[in-house]
């Protein structure tokens, strides 16, 4: 008797090895692999539209990764986390999420802050630095000066622009303000043909990090002149200038 149990435990134990068969598979533990759920992103035969995936109430406002916030004029480490992550969601302040002058983001032509919204540092233009050796200057160069500096732009059909021309060092003229900077850093470009001419960054560098890339390009501005020669002294002048502005100009 105990061969026969054996034998039969074996041909059971046989046929859970997993091979390949037409059959159903055998369930002896379903758990959860049968619910009354719906995936995102499937068809539903229940909502009129067919789709699975609901689209939030009208109204609906985005308030936060958390429901919970701290007290007005708490001032702890938690508090400013929470604070912080709430705007981040909300990103209702135009200039700093998106360098846009208040009010502006429902216009036809949005207008760009000349000058960003924050505080200029040595910490500040430290990041910037890393940020724009890391991803812009593979095509601008390591100098800005663009056209066959960077390593990848000089085996472009279209060669990266020179960041050191004058048209991107006047912040009153169509491309030289802090905003529109920031916005092709986050954005891309786009030609009007709808042809891409410079990818967006928006996934990999976030608006803290935009705003210093903007700041440390204005160094290097003021640094060197548009053929990559440093500046006389008089000129360096501004860059010590750029360290210690204030921001938010329209």
């Amino acid at each position: 008797m105990c061969v026969l149990g054996l034998a039969l435990l074996g041909a059971v134990m046989g046929g859970c090895r997993g091979d390949r068969g037409n059959e159903p598979p055998r369930q002896f533990f379903p758990d959860m692999d049968h619910q009354p759920k719906i995936k995102a992103q499937s068809e539903s035969e229940f909502f009129e539209d067919g789709q699975a995936q609901r689209q939030p109430v009208p109204g609906t406002v985005s308030f936060g990764p958390s429901s919970v916030l701290p007290d007005d004029g708490e001032n702890t480490e938690w508090a400013s986390m929470r604070t912080g992550q709430r705007d981040t969601t909300l990103k209702d302040d135009e200039t700093y999420y998106f360098g846009l002058v208040e009010g502006s983001a429902a216009s036809e032509t949005p207008r760009y802050v000349e000058r960003m919204p924050v505080q200029i540092t040595e910490e500040m233009i430290a990041v910037g630095a890393e940020q724009f050796n890391i991803y812009c200057a593979a095509c601008h160069g390591y100098d800005a000066l663009g056209i066959d500096s960077g390593t990848v732009g000089r085996l472009m059909n279209v060669r990266p622009v020179n960041l050191l021309e004058e048209r991107y060092r006047d912040r009153e003229g169509e491309f030289g303000s802090d905003g529109y900077m920031f916005h092709v850093i986050r954005e891309g470009l786009w030609s009007p043909d709808g042809t891409n001419r410079m990818p967006s960054y928006g996934h990999a560098v976030d608006e803290r990090e935009a705003w210093a890339i903007v700041a440390y390009i204005r160094v290097l501005q003021a640094a060197f002149d548009v053929d990559g020669n440093p500046t006389s002294a008089s000129t360096n002048q501004d860059a010590d200038t750029a360290t210690t502005n204030d921001g938010g100009e329209g």
